[in-house]
């Protein structure tokens, strides 16, 4: 499977010198191992991978002297292989099961800083409280489920992609250019962006085992918990909230949705657990046009990890939302648990930063979808399921933000433009945010 973020590795490859060792963050079954093992190593002279889940023997190296010269010459002793700064990468994959191998990193970074390290973990949220990071001395990377983006670079379909990746997004494109569009979207929003049910996808289009793969990842999921607390009492708050929330996509949220008589601190706790395990991302209130100052912590909508996968949890058939996808793409969650996807897959690691904008005011209540940092100034983006659809709202932002270039409204319509605002059809958004991105 190819990925975007391949690109972003290289770079970091060829670094000088003080490169720092990276770690890669990212839920469960995003793809983080085969990325490293069958996409970047391959441009390495020669590979080490340590598993410290999977291969307990190799966690003692690093219960004593951290001192990396050492650390190195026992690696090398265990894996029966030399491993030389400038050709080698290391990868320490489960890194979470050794909380003390991520201090180690910082010594890698001041003491051989030519040795080209990752390290990868699922439920490294949780290890990182244990002992901290080492600040300015490790970078992180945010892995994700496949992006719309890359189900087509995957699928065959990369000239559909090379034409999103170049169009103007003001020009509409042909009737059957945009059915083929939607189309393909629906195939998307069904199957999700999991690398092992894409593959199978594409490979045999058998609905019924992508049904399969992704009732067995959401069921790898619910086996982790016991991984997340010590808490046996808090086990069953995580897996309350866990089965609810694919049911509550994108609406503003209220405890009580989830069980009106357990304590609110309760689920507070259980979603923090679900985010920091990256299964849940929270998109945040904002009032003020630079969203993350003036963000509200408790008012907040909750997104999935994963498209499909929360189609699963809801017991929908793949098959009959691809046949009808003008159904499919009437609903509202769906589209904007699509959204807020592509955007946290193109952030950066710590970019639970997702935000809405609302305006409370007597006699005026007004929300736009999303706050997009784009070239130090926002780009307001409204979802819109179907065709039609008021943007009362929108133009509301524009008028009291004059400041703002341009709004993005994303739907099922062709792309076009009037006054301020460009409609961006949803397969198309994220293209144009990934050129957005570079862009600024």
């Amino acid at each position: 499977m190819k990925r975007f973020i391949l690109a972003e590795l290289l770079a970091w490859k060829s670094l000088n010198d003080r490169r720092k060792p990276l770690v890669l963050r990212g839920a469960r079954q995003v793809g983080k191992s085969y990325l490293i093992k069958k996409l970047l190593a391959p441009h390495f002279e020669s590979f080490v991978e340590i598993n410290l889940e999977k291969q307990p023997e190799y966690r003692s190296v690093f219960e004593g002297n951290l001192e990396p010269q050492m650390l190195l010459t026992q690696l090398q002793v265990l894996t029966k292989s030399d491993i030389i700064p400038g050709k080698t990468l290391l990868f320490i994959d489960e890194i979470q099961a050794v909380p003390r191998a991520l201090i180690a990193l910082r010594y890698f970074y001041e003491e051989l800083p030519a040795l080209h390290v990752i390290a990868a973990g699922s439920l490294l949220e949780f290890a990182i409280e244990k002992v901290g990071v080492p600040v300015g001395r490790i970078s992180f990377q945010h892995i994700a489920p496949l992006t719309f983006g890359e189900f087509l670079l995957n699928s065959g379909n990369e000239i559909f992609l090379e034409m999103l990746e170049t169009h103007d997004f003001l020009t509409p494109v042909s009737s059957a250019v945009h059915e083929r569009g939607l189309e393909l979207l629906a195939e998307y929003l069904a199957i999700g962006g999991m690398p092992e049910v894409i593959n199978n996808f594409i490979e045999t289009k058998d609905y019924r085992t992508c049904e399969t793969l992704q009732a067995e990842i959401l069921e790898s999921f619910r086996n982790d918990f016991p991984k997340y607390t010590q808490r046996d009492a808090q086990l069953k708050y995580i897996a309350l909230v866990f089965e609810r929330v694919p049911h509550l996509l994108m609406q503003p949220f209220k405890f009580v949705q989830i069980a009106p008589d357990i304590q609110a601190i309760h689920l507070r706790n259980a979603i923090d657990t679900l985010r920091k395990a990256g299964v849940l991302n929270l998109v945040y209130k904002s009032g003020q046009l630079q969203a993350a100052a003036g963000y509200d912590p408790d008012t907040y909508k909750l997104a999935f990890l994963d498209i499909g996968l929360a189609q699963r949890a809801f017991g929908l058939p793949i098959a009959e939302w691809i046949k009808n996808r003008h159904q499919l793409l009437k609903q509202g969650n769906i589209t904007e648990q699509f959204i807020a996807q592509e955007i946290a897959a193109q952030g950066s690691w710590n970019t639970g930063e997702l935000y809405y904008w609302q305006r409370n005011a007597k006699g005026s209540t007004a929300e736009v979808d999303f706050l997009i940092p784009i070239r130090n100034k926002v780009t307001p983006v409204e979802v819109k399921s179907g065709t039609t659809g008021s943007l009362k709202s929108l133009h509301l932002f524009l008028k009291s933000n004059p400041e703002v270039n341009y709004a993005i409204k994303t739907s099922s319509n062709n792309f076009s433009v009037m006054d301020k605002i460009r409609s961006v059809p949803l397969y198309a958004f994220p293209a144009w945010l990934r050129r957005a991105r570079k862009e600024q």
